[in-house]
């Protein structure tokens, strides 16, 4: 009966035994274990706009588990404990199908090196080659298991290699972390500098052409995708077509409203319960969606196997995170602008007392949004892409490949992918994306701010305080620029005399000048419509501030958040805002 047995399985073990060499599956009658979901190529991984496919890698084959040996359901396995990710070493069956599925998938990677990615084979590889050879029904379920783990371990360090080496993986990483989560600050400098002003504009003004080659300038002026250990890698990044792939998007609703969408699918939030306030926080008329809200960064194109890194889910998430960063770093950035043009006034000593409170209003503004924009970059996205970056690769001196870096730490692609998975769930969560009610008030503190500066850019104009300072600096520089002429000549006292009168007459004009900006900033300052204006900014914002820290209290309490306690006291060093909050 055996032998029996033997011979009828041989078209079976043969299939296996194409499957675990290189992902060959000849099945004509459908009797194998494992089943292809359609005719898969490269193209199918790509990511590309528009397409709403779902992912394909976890779907490319599957198991029929009518068809699994009973004897490979028998070999069930520890695993090799990667997070977040339902291991292939579960059980047999599910270690086969993932051999053949990385033979494949190495097959569909264009730019690997095939000398670079070969795997040494020693004794052990060898007689595993001898072993697969002679495979049969027959043997037992130890030889089996260890026949198909030698085979498994071969896929993996091949595909991986490929994967992290070839297609230089950790560089992308790199590269999506100096542009999507905005670590290359003069990229966003430059890139603002040319762009603010055409992003300011509502959504239907917005020339997309215009913003896309300011990006792409911005991007070549801050050194383009050079990785940053300095090494010749960012000629291979632009090889598989990440960089040329960069565009500038315009989403078509607000961060808000896609994270209100987001939590109404999740069961977060009902139909009927009413939007977060984006920019009518004082009750006025909808703005619309401004360019700045909406811009975000996106690829035309993935190629495979990146795309399985960078899945449309994953860039979903980077995209979340670039847009709550730009329009943090934006308030950020228009804050500061407000605090040069104060210093245009500080030089008149005897305003002071009336602008005290403007002062320590944008003053307070400022220092939460740089404290909070700081968390973000150096307490949340920099410490956990550390963490991945070290958990994807060992980097050490004499023991490093030829490229710097170690066997990598992962086994698996699928180990990789898991890890990115949790690099980017854990910084989306701790830069409060996932809690509705946080980024609610703190869209409301950030508008407040946005406004503010926005009401002292329309005082700074219709005072006209720059403009008269700058003519009169300009006449002052021409009147010196005269006096050095005329000292040429030969002096005369008659000469020193006229000069001194001049210098005196000129003094007396810009005290005049000066005296008269004065009498009408004071007037301004003093009127009632300034003061109403500085009131009520104080009292929302004040506001705002304490519901944050109340809710964001509350939290880091019940919760054990660590990340929030930091934040928490980042933003109330001294005590203050909770002093304010029992008041």
């Amino acid at each position: 009966f055996s032998v029996l047995l033997d011979k009828a399985s041989l078209p079976y073990m043969e299939m296996l035994r194409g499957w675990l060499q290189d992902g060959n599956l000849k099945d004509p009658f459908g009797e194998f274990m494992i089943e292809e979901s359609g005719r898969m190529k490269s193209q199918d991984f790509c990511y590309n706009i528009g397409d709403g496919s779902v992912d394909q890698w976890s779907h490319w084959y599957c198991l029929r588990e009518e068809h699994v040996l009973n004897i490979m359901k028998s070999c069930n396995d520890s695993g090799d404990g990667n997070r977040n990710h339902k291991e292939p070493s579960k059980n047999l069956a599910l270690k086969v199908l993932t051999t053949g599925k990385y033979w494949n998938a190495t097959i569909l990677c264009v730019h690997r090196n095939t000398k670079a990615t070969q795997v040494p084979k020693s004794d052990e590889a060898a007689k595993a080659e001898n072993q697969l050879s002679v495979l049969s029904y027959a043997m037992s379920a130890v030889e089996l298991s260890r026949c198909v783990d030698r085979e498994y371990e071969i896929a993996s360090k091949t595909f991986l290699n490929i994967f992290m080496r070839d297609y230089r993986t950790l560089d992308v990483l790199a590269f999506m972390k100096r542009y999507f989560l905005l670590d290359q600050g003069d990229f966003f400098v430059h890139f603002l500098d040319m762009a603010e002003e055409e992003l300011l504009q509502e959504m239907g003004d917005v020339s997309r052409g215009r913003v896309q080659n300011w990006m792409a300038l911005s991007i070549q002026m801050s050194g383009g995708a050079e990785p940053s250990n300095g090494n010749s890698s960012s000629n291979e990044i632009s090889s598989v077509g990440i960089v040329s792939s960069l565009t500038g998007a315009f989403a078509t609703e607000s961060l808000i409203s896609h994270l209100d969408a987001l939590h109404a699918v999740n069961g977060g939030i009902g139909d009927d319960e009413p939007k977060t306030p984006s920019r009518q926080v004082y009750g006025g008329g909808n703005k619309g969606l401004t360019g700045v809200e909406a811009f975000m960064l996106d690829f035309h194109t993935v190629p495979f196997p990146l795309s399985l890194i960078l899945s449309r889910h994953s860039i979903a998430n980077y995209q979340l995170m670039f847009r709550h960063l730009f329009f943090a770093k934006h308030v950020e950035r228009r804050l500061v602008g407000t605090w040069l043009d104060h210093q245009v006034i500080k030089e008149y000593h005897s305003l002071r007392k009336d602008l005290g409170k403007t002062y320590f209003l944008r003053q307070r503004m400022l220092h939460f949004m740089q404290n909070f924009v700081y968390y973000m970059m150096f307490e949340v996205i920099e410490p956990n892409y550390l963490q991945m970056e070290t958990s994807l690769s060992n980097r050490r001196g004499n023991d490093a490949d030829s490229d710097g870096t170690n066997l990598h730490s992962q086994k698996t692609v699928d180990g990789v992918l898991g890890e990115h998975r949790h690099f980017l769930q854990k910084t989306v969560n701790e830069c409060l994306l996932s809690n509705r009610d946080l980024v609610r008030t703190l869209t409301k503190l950030m508008t407040t701010c946005l406004l503010f500066s926005d009401q002292m850019k329309l005082f700074i104009e219709q005072t006209q305080i720059e403009i008269e300072q700058n003519k009169i600096a300009a006449e002052s520089r021409q009147k010196r620029n005269r006096r050095m002429y005329e000292f040429t000549d030969s002096v005369s006292v008659k000469r020193e005399k006229r000069m001194n009168e001049r210098i005196a007459a000129e003094k007396e004009q810009k005290r005049m000048q000066k005296q008269k900006q004065i009498d009408k900033l004071e007037r301004e300052l003093n009127s009632d419509s300034y003061r109403k204006m500085i009131l009520r900014f104080e009292q929302v914002f004040n506001s705002n501030l304490s519901e944050f820290m109340t809710q964001l209290m509350s939290d880091s309490n019940s919760h054990a958040h660590t990340h929030l306690a930091n934040l928490c006291v980042r933003l109330d060093y001294n005590g203050f805002v909770t002093r304010s909050m029992k008041k």
